[in-house]
């Protein structure tokens, strides 16, 4: 089994990654995108995201690695994230040889989570269709998700606290580096008595 695990650097793909690693015996490949736009969370979540991943490899075992960016920074409105992820998981699936998973962070308490669920896997069958017609033998690939019936909470406390520490929730990060103990995520973070996102010192 080769599963592909579209990985943000937050708390919930943390645990998701986590339950992988450690309870599953998959071949896996762990792909960020760096999505910039207006809300310039993005090198805030890079700097969790690498932080995350070297705690991984010294604390359970090795996995392949990679990443891509999209810039929509010229946009005045937030892109639709998960569409996005959609979009690239098909292109990162069929450059992983023998992939037949794609998992996903999502939960079962995320907001109308049945309908993105099924638009997400529209894009990526769409996509993946074009591929197929391509290159015959390509693979079918089935969408996972290893954390959806977790309540948040039971996902905090399950994570080991050094992991809980790296990990980036902020929407709207002060300067790029600080979380901003305001946006919803933050203050999801602060209802659950889970430690605040890191500050991250600026990078000269």
């Amino acid at each position: 089994m080769t599963t592909l695990v579209m990985f943000s650097g937050g708390l919930d793909s943390t645990a998701m990654l986590v339950k992988l690693l450690a309870e599953s015996a998959d071949e896996l490949r762990v792909h960020h995108i760096r999505m910039i736009n207006k809300e310039k969370r993005d090198l805030a979540e890079q700097l969790a995201v690498e932080g995350i991943l070297a705690y991984c490899r010294a604390h359970y075992r090795a996995f392949r690695y990679s990443e891509s960016a999209l810039d929509f920074s010229a946009l005045e409105a937030i892109p639709i994230d998960y569409l996005a992820i959609a979009f690239v998981a098909c292109q990162v699936a069929i450059d992983t040889p023998g992939c037949n998973r794609i998992a996903v962070a999502t939960l079962a308490s995320d907001t109308d989570i049945a309908n993105r669920s099924a638009r997400q896997r529209r894009v990526f069958e769409e996509i993946h269709a074009c591929y197929r017609a391509r290159k015959l033998g390509e693979p079918s690939v089935d969408w996972v998700y290893p954390v959806h019936d977790i309540p948040k909470a039971e996902l905090a406390a399950g994570l080991p606290p050094a992991l809980l520490d790296l990990s980036w929730s902020c929407r709207r990060p002060v300067e790029g580096l600080r979380p901003c103990m305001a946006c919803k995520a933050c203050r999801m973070r602060q209802s659950l008595r889970i430690p605040a996102a890191p500050a991250h010192n600026p990078v000269s």
